[in-house]
This record gives C-alpha cells, sequence and structure tokens, in this order.
C-alpha cells in the first residue's frame, strides 16, 4: 500500500502576493519628503524668475531714462521719477537753456511727463519760467499746461499763460508760442497788455523780448487810465 505524504502548505507563498498588492495600494511614506521637498524647489525658482524678470526690466527702464534724459540739450533736474509704460513722470522738473545771446532761461514744473520715444519732449503742467534780461528785471513767465521740445528750445502754451517783468508790463493770454532761443512769443488768441498808463487788447499778438517791442494785430484797442476805450488799428 502506498502512503502518500502531506507536506506542510507553504504559507509564505500564499501570502506574498497579497503584501505585494498592499505595498503597491498603500502610501509610500517615503516619497511624500522628497515631493515636498520638489515642489518647494519649483516655488522657489518660480519666484526667483519673477523678482529677476521684474528686476531685469527697472534696470533697463533706468538706463533708458538715463540714457534719453543725458542726452537732451538742457541741464534737466528733478526731485521725483516714476514709469508707466513708455513714459517717464517726473515730479517738480527744472530744465536750465540759454538764449541765442547766452543769457540762460530756466523752467520749473509741478509735473513733467515724457515718453521714451520722444525724449526730447515734456508735457508740463504749472509751468513757470525765468529769462535773464540783458537790461533791467528778469521776464517771468507762467502757464497752467505746456509741451516743451528742448531740441528746439520752443513751447506751446496753453490754459493760461502770463508774461511780465513784474514792474512795467504784464502780458495775459489764453495761449501761446514761445521760442525760448530767439526770446520771442507768438500769440493767436487774444491778449490784453498792461501797462503803467493804459490796457491795451488785441486778437493776436507777438513779444520780441530782444527788441522790447511788442505788436499787436486785429481789432486793436487801448484804455488810458481815467479815459474811455479808443480804437486803434494797430499798436506797438
Amino acid at each position: 500500500m502506498t502512503q502518500a505524504q502531506i507536506l506542510p502548505r507553504d504559507r509564505t507563498a500564499a501570502t506574498a502576493p497579497r503584501d505585494h498588492l498592499a505595498a503597491l495600494g498603500g502610501p509610500r511614506q517615503s516619497q511624500i519628503p522628497v515631493a515636498m521637498r520638489h515642489t518647494q524647489r519649483v516655488e522657489r525658482l518660480r519666484r526667483g524668475i519673477v523678482w529677476g524678470v521684474g528686476g531685469i526690466v527697472a534696470i533697463c527702464a533706468l538706463f533708458l531714462a538715463y540714457h534719453f534724459i543725458s542726452h537732451l540739450a538742457v541741464d534737466l533736474r528733478f526731485a521725483h521719477i516714476g514709469f508707466q509704460g513708455a513714459r517717464i513722470t517726473i515730479e517738480q522738473p527744472r530744465l536750465v537753456g540759454y538764449q541765442k545771446d547766452g543769457r540762460a532761461y530756466e523752467l520749473k514744473a509741478r509735473v513733467g511727463v515724457q515718453d521714451i520715444h520722444k525724449p526730447d519732449i515734456f508735457e508740463l503742467q504749472g509751468l513757470e519760467a525765468r529769462l535773464d534780461a540783458d537790461k533791467g528785471l528778469p521776464i517771468l513767465l507762467t502757464s497752467g499746461e505746456a509741451v516743451y521740445d528742448g531740441k528746439q528750445d520752443r513751447a506751446e502754451l496753453s490754459n493760461g499763460v502770463r508774461i511780465s517783468d513784474e514792474k512795467n508790463y504784464d502780458l495775459r493770454l489764453e495761449s501761446a508760442t514761445m521760442d525760448f532761443k530767439a526770446s520771442r512769443l507768438n500769440s493767436q488768441s487774444p491778449a490784453t497788455l498792461k501797462l503803467e498808463c493804459c490796457d491795451v487788447d488785441g486778437k493776436s499778438v507777438e513779444l520780441a523780448q530782444a527788441d522790447s517791442r511788442v505788436t499787436f494785430t486785429g481789432a486793436v484797442h487801448s484804455v488810458f487810465h481815467g479815459e474811455k476805450a479808443e480804437p486803434e488799428a494797430g499798436s506797438e
């Protein structure tokens, strides 16, 4: 009679597949810290790229502003400068230039705006200008707004213009063009000249500082103090 031998069952072999499946389905504790460290490195790298690009843009903007300002024909100083796209906002700008005869003129404003694509052009608010005169008092000019061309030494004045020497004459008008190099002002808007003896009005005016001359054209009339208005064909 043949006797069958019953061998004990290998439990290790039976449980191995279950243990392997459990290991695959369960969390890998050793990989979690590695993944977290990788995520943190990516975040730091991303922030570094953003700050780096921002710094490069700021440096380039400052370089461009310095490059454009340093090549102006006038001496420019300011209290504060800011950027918005291609436009540079300058607080309390001060520009110094020179007339044909070498006399200096100075421009100051509350705010100036410059486009980096047009470095010679300044949009000014609250303009105050001072022009040195050959003889007598300096000429003072104010304007609510102005567009100044540093290359041409010329400004388009608007929103109320006044030019005077604070003693002998006071000329007021709405808008005008001022050529600082030639010390000449022209306007096609109505103007009023106040003198010690009289007031003179006209539809247009030209003031030549070098010749000490003011010329009115178009419906000119004058009022002498204590007298009625008298129409005139022209006045100098």
